[in-house]
């Protein structure tokens, strides 16, 4: 698929050699690992076109220390995955669904079918790759109407859901300003209909969770522009072509495919590693400019 808010207008590619083979991938989040790391999720694009991603789940799943083994994924091809996905070793699912309305959520995602998605929820489900969280972008004259049914389904099928602000990654600021939707505006909007009540449910990530009063389930806001949360960011991404990313709203990166690929020796990847993580930014800079990275969203993993 190829979401608006996700997806630069040119669509890029990587050089085939380029992309990090599954065993370079193992290695280096094995070294991550022994530095502490002990929540990895697997992202895109989306992850369920890579080919040997059963294995890649079942290596990383036995190294020592990892607590959260997840993935986020648009369940189009969940359907017929979720049996072997849990049995290698995936624990739970982060679902991208922006909308129920099947016209409204083709045109969002570029032409995708939401009833594979709905399909693929319900087979993540029984295969028990839960919990389930539906990461719902919220755009301004786009989707707003779409907050209270995506509230009512997750009560529905008892799934965590999570409301994400818009992000300039890759688009610029004049886009920002037409479809950000601060969190301040879709909590009033979602307290017309539900009570919010305060809770203990804490993630590993940014989400500040709520409880949905009477009915059992934890509703999160991600308020990456309005609020926010910088000073708590314990995330680096690493992409399908090896280079590691500190912060969605800077340019900076760090080639660890170059690293990977001149040493059989784990400790100049572990210092090579370490070295990049001291450049980790106080902030992102969203607001300030134009994104440079043009590789999208779909490039970082989200």
């Amino acid at each position: 698929m190829r979401c608006v808010y996700c997806s630069p207008e040119k669509k890029l590619r990587n050089p085939r050699e380029d992309i990090l083979t599954i065993d370079e991938f193992c290695r280096v989040i094995r070294v991550f690992t022994r530095l502490g790391i002990s929540h990895i999720r697997l992202t895109g694009g989306e992850p369920l076109v890579r080919q040997g991603l059963p294995r890649l789940i079942h290596e990383v799943a036995r190294f020592p220390g990892i607590d959260d083994l997840s993935m986020t994924t648009n369940m189009l091809l969940m359907e017929d995955a979720a049996k072997t996905l849990k049995e290698a070793g995936l624990q739970r699912l982060n679902v991208s669904l922006d909308s129920l309305d099947p016209e409204r959520f083709s045109k969002i995602t570029g032409g995708g079918d939401l009833s594979k998605v709905l399909r693929g929820i319900d087979a993540a489900l029984e295969a028990g790759l839960t919990p389930i969280k539906i990461n719902m972008v919220v755009m301004k004259d786009i989707n707003i109407g779409d907050i209270i049914p995506m509230i009512r389904f997750c009560i529905e099928k008892k799934l965590f859901m999570r409301m994400i602000e818009y992000m300039p990654v890759g688009v610029a600021q004049k886009e920002l300003k037409e479809k950000h939707f601060p969190i301040s505006e879709i909590k009033k909007l979602v307290a017309k209909e539900f009570t919010l009540q305060e809770t203990t449910t804490r993630g590993p990530g940014p989400a500040k969770y709520h409880q949905i009063a009477g009915h059992g389930i934890c509703i999160g806001f991600i308020a990456a522009i309005s609020q926010h949360f910088c000073e708590s960011c314990n995330r680096v991404r690493l992409t399908s072509n090896g280079m590691l990313h500190l912060c969605l709203g800077h340019e900076n990166q760090f080639n660890l495919r170059e690293v990977i690929r001149s040493t059989k020796d784990d400790s100049v990847l572990k210092e090579a590693i370490l070295s990049a993580i001291q450049k980790k930014p106080l902030g992102h800079k969203f607001a300030e400019h134009d994104s440079l990275m043009m590789i999208g969203m779909a490039g970082l993993g989200g």
